[in-house]
């Protein structure tokens, strides 16, 4: 656990941590939960953090986020319920992450910039700063990136992140949704402009036209979701029926809305595999 509550209910960072400032009268940093910890200094393998003792009521209760190891679905679940409150109400320190698929996108053509010679060498041969150690990566560039990042992180450190994405800042949990979600935003025109999304789900069918490929997800409460990809972009996409079919997956891309035999539907258009993570 990397973030603890002192007495006056703020919340602190292990980094941060000072006794002499913050007080030795430390607690689990959700509100359900709520036991005494220590703080354990950091060394050459560890970090600094906090931790129950397992004795007396130094333990945590189960519906508290570090209790077990969560999956994927769980995990976005307790970094919505922290994050407002630890944020907003509780004085946890922002990370901010930029958000950067560009080099996802099969259409995207990086800029070039002519570089003097001279400068290039002397750049080559200078000193190499070592960057502090962080608990949060600066950029996000890929899905697996982020999902590597919500499976291996606790939940204080995830429920701290602010993503940086087109000039706009906005909690993780809210860009990370499931497909019924999605539908809502999308039918209330509650989609931030501009902006892609990450819609997770179980894949419940693979329709392949001429023109057109639709990866549907199983239904859920009615709720119809369909990833899209057009054929100037099959080249790009490799996975078979066989590879995605009863798979969940995380998908990233712009949504938007459909109707088909007068139903509302939600899609969102990929153009790679890149566009897709597996999730265990």
């Amino acid at each position: 656990m990397h973030s603890a509550t002192l007495a006056n209910q703020k919340i602190v960072s292990a980094r941060e941590y000072h006794a002499e400032v913050h007080g030795s009268r430390l607690y689990c940093m959700d509100k359900s939960c709520h036991v005494p910890v220590i703080f354990v200094p950091g060394n050459e393998e560890k970090t600094p953090h906090f931790k129950t003792t397992g004795k007396n009521d130094s333990k945590h209760v189960e519906s508290y986020g570090f209790y077990k190891p969560l999956s994927f679905i769980e995990t976005i679940q307790k970094v919505e319920e922290y994050q407002e409150d630890f944020l907003k109400e509780r004085g946890m320190k922002e990370n901010i992450v930029r958000l950067n698929f560009n080099k996802l996108d099969p259409d995207y053509e990086p800029k070039t910039v002519d570089r003097d010679p001279k400068q290039q060498k002397k750049e080559d041969t200078s000193e190499i700063k070592i960057k502090a150690e962080q608990d949060t990566p600066n950029s996000i560039t890929s899905l697996s990136s982020l999902v590597k990042l919500m499976t291996s992180s606790d939940p204080d450190i995830l429920s701290s992140i602010i993503v940086s994405i087109k000039g706009k800042k906005i909690p993780i949990y809210s860009l990370i949704i499931n497909q019924e979600e999605a539908h809502e935003k999308v039918w209330h025109d509650e989609i931030i402009s501009n902006v892609g999304y990450f819609v997770f789900g179980e894949i419940d069918k693979v329709l392949r036209r001429e023109k057109v490929m639709y990866i549907n997800f199983k239904p859920v409460n009615q709720v119809l979701f369909s990833l899209v990809i057009f054929d100037q972009y099959f080249k790009y996409f490799s996975y078979t029926d066989d590879e995605l079919i009863g798979k969940n997956v995380l998908a990233w891309g712009h949504l938007r809305k459909n109707t088909y035999q007068d139903k509302n539907t939600t899609e969102m258009a990929i153009k790679s595999d890149k566009y897709i993570e597996f999730l265990k």
